[in-house]
């Protein structure tokens, strides 16, 4: 039997016709695709034992047949190898990424009996967003554009907020968190940058901290993943589950996302590990919309008590 993984890779190069090298027990080709006008990286190994391997065809409760396959964890000296050429191609030949987040897995028989054996042949495991997408229309344009002299001084945080949620879409975690803090940094730190400097700016903001409250309450009511990783990280830091747990998780974890430590990368920054910050980026980037909400009335707050105030004199 003969597994075939391949995925995208993308960068500013060309190749040449026969870009195709052995390297025990791994076939390796780069190939471009007419078609669809993209650049593919693909790995063939032979393997013997491959039962384990192999999708399942199952039947569920309710009688329903169903496909069962592989946990992908078998393919990690592959992704590795993945990760190894996306690293010095970067430097090497200018590939910006290969896409082993979202990799397809064929399985080629070589014999009958392999054949009678795999109940599908090929299949993908990607990443992707099922929310509903939201609808852009004439009363949110016209809304938008009628308030933008009293919402200016709001343009440049929310860049790092779309910047950070483009991350976040392409599940880039660690990305997408740096920028989510950079807006709450640039809008409640007072222009303090050490940890302990900017914790004791972030307390003091009622807005930030109603924003948290908001935050908790929502994923102890409906995103139980999120709320038990908070959890977890407030017992390691030795802090409740609070607003000033999570306001101390933030700074703590912006200042290990901003280092890189190849003797510890496990504690500091690594492109490798995204997946173990989805809850970070995702409690980040409801702090940053909860804010934005009292952040976009604060200018007709102040407007309507100035008015108030006016009237009684």
């Amino acid at each position: 039997m003969i597994i075939k993984i391949e995925c995208e890779i993308i960068g500013d190069f060309t190749i040449t016709d026969n870009c195709q090298v052995k390297y025990h027990p791994y076939e390796i080709e780069i190939q471009f695709n007419e078609t669809d006008q993209k650049f593919y990286i693909s790995i063939l190994k032979k393997i013997t034992d491959y039962s384990s391997f192999l999708p399942k065809l199952e039947i569920a409760e309710n009688g329903e047949k169903i496909i069962k396959f592989p946990s992908r964890a078998f393919l990690n000296k592959e992704i590795e190898l993945l990760q190894h050429i996306e690293s010095f191609g970067a430097l090497d030949k200018e590939i910006y990424n290969i896409e082993w987040n979202k990799l397809s897995i064929e399985w080629i028989p070589e014999t009958e009996k392999e054949e009678k054996e795999i109940a599908i042949k090929k299949h993908s495991y990607s990443l992707s967003f099922n929310n509903k997408k939201p609808v852009i229309n004439e009363e949110w344009l016209f809304n938008t554009i009628i308030h933008k002299r009293r919402l200016t001084h709001l343009i440049l945080p929310l860049s790092f907020f779309r910047i950070g949620l483009k991350f976040y879409k392409s599940f880039q975690y660690q990305e997408s968190f740096l920028n989510f803090y950079l807006m709450l940094e640039g809008i409640f730190g007072n222009n303090k940058f050490k940890n302990e400097h900017i914790k004791s700016e972030f307390r003091k903001s009622e807005i930030l901290r109603k924003a948290i409250r908001q935050l908790l309450e929502q994923l102890k009511n409906s995103d139980l993943k999120h709320y038990e990783w908070f959890s977890e990280m407030c017992n390691k830091y030795n802090k409740k589950a609070s607003v000033d747990g999570a306001i101390h998780i933030i700074v703590e974890q912006r200042g290990n996302l901003s280092h890189f430590s190849n003797t510890n990368p496990d504690k500091h920054k690594n492109p490798f590990k995204d997946k173990d910050f989805d809850s970070l980026a995702f409690i980040t980037l409801m702090i940053c919309k909860y804010v934005s909400i009292d952040l976009r009335l604060e200018p007709f707050k102040s407007s309507a008590a100035n008015n108030g105030s006016y009237e009684k004199q």
